[in-house]
Formats: C-alpha cells, structure tokens, sequence
C-alpha cells in the first residue's frame, strides 16, 4: 500500500444533481499499471468499514430511554433507529454512512474492473489477484446494501421486489434506478464465481479476499436465499481450506487490568484474527460501549460456562459504567460484519438441520462450542435430536456467537418468511411500548433522503409512519 496516498480516485456520493458519484481527482496520480490498480483494491480504508445501521435495529439490545443522552456521538441517529423509526437520517443533507461507504467502495472496484485487464505489467498473479479481489468486494458491497436497503430474498417476489441501484462500470454521470432483488442476487453470485478462481486459498492480510473468504460469502448468499445445498456446498469448500477455531478457554482478561483494556491469549487486533476470513467492521464500534445492554432474553441463551457471555459483558467500559448494569465489549473492541469461519461452520449446521442432517449439524456445532464453554461445564450435544430441534440449536447457537456481528436483522428478516420462527419484537421506551411486527415495512432501511433528491430514478422504500 506504498502509493495508496497518491493514486486513490476518492468518491463523494450525490453531490450533484446530475451524477449519482461525484470524483475528486485533484493532487491524484492516474493509475496505469497492474500495481497501481492493486493498491487501489487494497485500500483498507475504503473496503473495511462496513454496517452501522442494522446494529441499532436487532432484537438483542436494550436502550434505557434515561441514559440515550450518554451517548455522545449520534444519540438520536441511534433512538431513531433502535426506535424503528422510518428514517434513521431525518434531513434530506443527512449522508446515510452505510449507503455511502458501500457505494464508494463499489466505484473503486469497478475502476479495477474497468482497467486491470488493459493495464501495463506482466505480473499475471497479481493481475488475477487484483480483479478477484474487486469482484469479491463489490459483492460483498452489493449484498450489504440489498440485505439493508430492501426486502428479505422471497423466491416468490424477488424478481419485483425493488432491490439497490446496481453500478457495473466507473461511470460518475449514471443514476440508475433500483434493480430487483433478484437482479442484484444475480450479480452477486456471478461476481462471487468468477472470483473464486483468481483468488488465492487464504489471504495474507485478511482485509484482502480469498477463496477461503468468498466460498463464505458464497454459503451466506445462499443460506439468505433458501438454497440450502449449495450453502453446505460452499460452506464445506472454504472450511476445507482452513477451519482454525481459538479455544476460548486460553483467554481470559490481562490480571489486574480493567477489563476494556483487552485480553490475554487473544490477538490485538481483528487484522491479525485467524477466524476472520475477511476482515470489516461497523463505521462507529464504539456506540455499544455506553448505554446499551444485551436484553435478557438474549442473555438467557447462553449455557452455564459460556466464555463468549464472560468475555462480551464486563462491569464497565472506557468511559465508565452504565447506569442499570454491566457494559456490552466485544474482545476485539469492534463490531464485526465479515466473513468467519464460526460463522461458517453455523451456516454449514444450519443448513445441514434444514436437509435433515440432524447429526451432522450437531457435529458442527459441537466442534464450535468444545471451543467456546468452559471445559469443566462442557458436554456434547448428544445425537438424538430431530432436524427440527436441531435448527433451533443451530439458530440459537448462531445468535450467541455472532452477537456482536452484523447478522441479526438481517437473520430476522429472512426467519419471518418461516411461520415457526416469526415473532413480534418490542422495545420499552420511558412508559411507551414500541412493537416491530414481521409484517413491517420498518425491517427495511429507508433510502437516503439525500440520495432521493439527487436520484429521481430511485424510488423510496414504504414506511410505516413511525415518527
């Protein structure tokens, strides 16, 4: 990343009426060689930011409405989306951050895509690298937004569901209007395939793609259509390559320390996390720190000795205490939203219990939690379970694991197409009771305002008059 400074094309969404993404180019070198498209795919701070809205909206927070003021940064950004509200940015000049940071992200990979193939160099591997790894990250860009921005994946609609606007090329002067669910699922899965060649097995770095990362990319893809085999499939081929699981016994918080300065046994830093297969991590991870607590009824998923429960809630984080109980701190201090093996190996069981593959399914699970409970408390899931009692292991033991990732609304969203699992979720708000319904059209985030006004293809996701 040695020229990453100089040559980086920087993207400023709808800042003009006429073009969807504005480009500054002042002071920037025009890339021409293969390296010089490398460095741009390999810009961490474009491509690891990722999802901050959908952490407001889950199920598995709760928010006094006496102590939201303590939140220093976005407190009412915060209350409008925990609330549900129909906008979480009110103002037609609010940037969304998360439909920002995605559709920058997916400019710079298309001017990869545009060049690399026509771009001087004979360093093939680097070449192939290069565009495995745009496509690779325009996908994970596309699956984002459609899973934030519109309607859950519904075989029986997707084709007219109104999805995200897709871009394939660096165009600045384009405003395309939205492509169906179905459209941009497609796209997914063609950017995800013709990746998985040009990748290597496992990246050095894993804010870069691999195959390892985008077989993952490939079973949540599936898993969030329906499409159970080929989400076992491909959840298989990224854990045949690597299946490393921290034994969470080893780690335990650095003696005599508070408890937020970290953890020993563990790694500094998510870069250097050999779970994460591709590294993101929400814009703002520090909005959990003050406030917000797990609900009780998350709380009480977890079995006794669980060390993801003594690891995530502490006594206090680094701006002091919360006012009605212990903190919410992930070990890693961030809030994740890539692609790891954990929960790899959980879409792997979960699919494997929707095919009724009751034992295997438990086998994966076990392999995980063997990892994660204390090894005094430790039993194994025996093998008398039904495919049914073994998907609601598989879903339970995926919310415990993927807590502080970015996967509950959109795991809501997709289990309230299924008549077992959809339920009403409620907030206690002062002396007022909020209900989200399955039904609701507030599951969904609402386009930008801002991104209305500069876009008159794009039409507006339907709200439920939240105020």
């Amino acid at each position: 990343m040695k020229k990453l400074t100089t040559i980086l094309i920087s993207a400023a969404l709808l800042s003009s009426c006429n073009k969807f993404i504005d480009i500054d180019e002042k002071g920037k070198v025009i890339p021409t060689t293969v390296d010089d498209y490398y460095d741009i795919i390999s810009d961490n701070s474009a491509f690891m930011l990722s999802a901050t809205n959908v952490f407001y909206m889950n199920d598995e927070i709760h928010v006094p409405k006496d102590e939201i003021n303590r939140i220093f940064f976005g407190a009412n950004i915060f209350e409008n989306g925990y609330l549900w509200k129909d906008f979480i940015y009110v103002n037609t000049q609010d940037n969304d951050p998360d439909w920002n940071n995605w559709y920058k992200a997916i400019y710079k990979a298309n001017v990869v895509l545009d060049n690399i193939d026509k771009a001087k160099g004979s360093d093939q591997s680097l070449r192939n690298k290069a565009k495995g790894e745009a496509l690779a990250q325009r996908a994970y860009c596309y699956f984002m937004l459609v899973n934030t921005y519109a309607k859950h994946y519904n075989p029986a609609s997707a084709d007219k569901d109104p999805g995200v606007p897709l871009y394939l090329e660096a165009d600045i002067n384009a405003a395309n209007a939205r492509a169906s669910v179905k459209a941009v699922y497609e796209q997914i899965e063609k950017d995800l395939t013709t990746a998985v060649p040009l990748l290597p097995s496992t990246a050095t770095i894993n804010a870069h793609p691999s195959k390892a990362s985008t077989y993952g990319q490939l079973a949540k893809m599936y898993l969030y259509q329906g499409k159970y085999e080929q989400a076992r499939a491909n959840a298989t081929s990224a854990l045949d390559i690597t299946s490393f699981l921290y034994d969470y016994n080893g780690i335990d918080f650095m003696p005599g320390m508070p408890q937020w300065m970290g953890t020993t046994g563990f790694v500094n830093r998510m870069l250097d996390n050999r779970e994460v297969l591709l590294h993101k991590q929400a814009t703002n991870p520090l909005l959990y720190s003050i406030a917000t607590y797990m609900t009780a009824e998350h709380k009480a998923l977890y079995e006794k000795g669980d060390r993801r429960l003594y690891l995530t809630v502490i006594d206090q984080a680094p701006f002091g205490a919360n006012l009605y109980g212990p903190n919410i701190w992930p070990k890693e201090r961030q809030y994740r939203s890539g692609i790891g093996i954990p929960d790899i190996l959980l879409i792997r069981a979960e699919s494997r219990a929707r095919l009724n593959e009751a034992n295997a399914a438990i086998d994966d699970l076990n392999m995980l939690r063997k990892k994660r409970i204390n090894t005094a408390d430790y039993a194994d899931i025996p093998h008398n379970k039904t495919p049914d009692e073994a998907l609601v292991l598989a879903l339970n033991e995926r919310r415990k694991e993927c807590f502080t990732e970015a996967w509950r609304l959109f795991d809501l969203k997709r289990l309230n197409l299924d008549p077992r699992f959809k339920h009403n979720i409620t907030r206690t708000w002062g002396t007022e009771t909020i209900t989200l319904t399955p039904e609701s059209n507030n599951y969904v985030v609402a386009i930008p305002q801002r991104v209305l006004q500069l876009n008159k293809l794009i039409e507006q996701n339907p709200r439920d008059k939240r105020q």
